[in-house]
């Protein structure tokens, strides 16, 4: 039977040699490139020689495995790692930073304090169950998704010889029901807005009063957030015998360089051409007679200085014209859902989906759309023509 090696990084057996007064320890120690070297140090007393030659051992062990991972790491600390090494290695959505923030969050404070090799599937599969029932499944999913990548990369650091998350049960979110806004609903947005716009406020800096507007073009259009903030004096065509804006990219944030404008949007069917109804047109048009006034920016609705508007300030001004409305579950997205739903009533689902630049139908069904229950209005001729034979 073949002798096993010693692992990398550690040592044999530790044997003295010699006489009162010179003592020699000496062992054998596994490099990092795998070769088997002996090594020795001398002292006046066996324990002096002893203790040499572990210190010795001890710096030899922490420079062959220095920024090695092992099986005994913490899964809290090599999530924090992964993370920190994820982050840098290439640019990502600020969408996916923050989801993947917390999701180490919720891995750490739940599973954190196991060692890899303790991380069996079992115990991770029952971990994200936790953070399903303490967070909520869409947040249970996203972990998942994230501990698939942390062992992913224990497994190329040789920490684990298999990847014991890809074995984790699959969470299935379910949908909540969709909520479109009625029609009272918009008119109390509208109202509660130009409300805002009309309030004094006590700030010296420029202070942008376009909220009605860009509510409108929403309204008129069904864009996301980030794509109406990326929407370009060169993208609109208000001369055309049906107005039309393209939706050719979105503002995001990127480390380093604050909001930009990035030239894909979404996905490859978020890029549309969108005919523009009357609501839409009317507060592009006012925009339009108020360019003059204010700083020369390429943006629609650009900052208080002229630059591109960060998504997060202006859901903050957004929120507060819905708590003026009462309507404090309304938020962006609620005005994509009311386009979506009134499309479909009118138009269909595929309609629907092409307005809101979805790559598939089944996205805009289940997330966008608000489902009446009701029946063809087509039987109505039949049943009366069928009750009139029958009388």
């Amino acid at each position: 039977m073949a002798r096993i090696p010693i692992p990398v990084g550690a040592w044999g057996n530790i044997s003295i040699s010699g006489t009162r007064g010179n003592y020699r320890a000496t062992a054998r120690f596994r490099l990092a490139n795998g070769k088997t070297v002996p090594r020795f140090r001398g002292g006046a007393t066996k324990e002096a020689a002893r203790n040499a030659l572990l210190e010795h051992l001890t710096e030899l062990r922490e420079q062959a495995i220095a920024g090695e991972v092992s099986s005994t790491t913490t899964l809290g600390s090599f999530a924090s790692d992964w993370f920190e090494r994820w982050e840098n290695s290439d640019e990502h959505p600020p969408s996916t930073v923050a989801t993947y923030t917390a999701a180490v969050k919720w891995i750490r404070a739940d599973l954190g304090m196991l060692r890899l090799v303790e991380c069996t599937t079992g115990k991770l599969d029952k971990g994200v169950r936790r953070i399903a029932d303490a967070h909520g499944e869409t947040t249970a999913k996203q972990a998942r998704t994230v501990l698939r990548h942390i062992f992913a990369d224990a497994v190329r650091l040789d920490a684990l010889p298999t990847n014991p998350a890809l074995g984790v049960a699959t969470i299935k979110p379910q949908a909540g029901d969709v909520r479109a806004m009625t029609h009272a609903d918009v008119v109390a947005l509208r109202n509660a807005a130009r409300q805002w716009e009309a309030t004094p406020h006590k700030s010296f800096r420029p202070y942008r009063r376009d909220i009605l507007d860009s509510i409108d073009v929403m309204l008129g259009t069904g864009v996301r957030t980030g794509e109406l903030l990326g929407i370009r004096w060169q993208d609109i065509d208000l001369d055309a015998d049906v107005p039309t804006v393209s939706v050719m990219g979105t503002v995001t944030g990127k480390k380093g360089h604050g909001v930009i404008w990035k030239p894909a949007p979404k996905s490859e069917t978020s890029k549309r051409v969108l005919y523009l109804p009357s609501i839409a047109v009317d507060a592009l048009r006012r925009q339009f007679a108020d360019r003059e006034y204010r700083a020369e920016s390429e943006a629609v609705f650009a900052s208080e200085m002229g630059t591109w508007r960060n998504p997060s300030s202006y859901r903050v001004h957004f929120r507060q014209v819905r708590e003026l409305a009462g309507l404090e579950w309304v938020v962006p997205r609620s005005i994509r859902k009311t386009v979506a739903t009134t499309i479909y009533g009118a138009d269909g689902l595929d309609n629907a989906s092409k307005q809101l630049g979805h790559s598939e139908i089944g996205v805009t069904a289940k997330h966008y759309v608000q489902r009446l229950n009701i029946g063809p209005r087509g039987v109505v001729g039949v049943l009366d023509s069928w009750f009139q034979n029958a009388s």
